[in-house]
């Protein structure tokens, strides 16, 4: 037997107008109403990220005691670098 667990995650999300509009009228178009823009948003990530033919590496990095906020963007960014070469 497989199981296989699926989790949704609630955010909110700044969108331009012009993305907005796109979204809400394929949702409409597709399932009648504006309730499913979360699909649509889902499938549009989807299809992204199939379409680039890469996976994305996960970012690790290890956290000192003094860590201040601005140098965990800096250490994000070191290691996102380093995963892009």
């Amino acid at each position: 037997m497989v199981f296989v667990l699926v989790f949704m995650v609630k955010t909110t999300i700044n969108l331009d107008e012009e993305i907005y509009a796109e979204i809400v009228k394929e949702s409409i178009e597709k399932y009648g109403s504006t309730k499913n823009i979360s699909k649509i948003i889902n499938q549009r990530l989807r299809n992204r990220a199939n379409t680039t033919g890469k996976r994305r590496q996960r970012i690790t990095f290890r956290v000192s005691k003094s860590l201040l906020s601005k140098d965990v963007d800096a250490e994000i960014k070191a290691g996102w670098e380093e995963s892009s070469k």
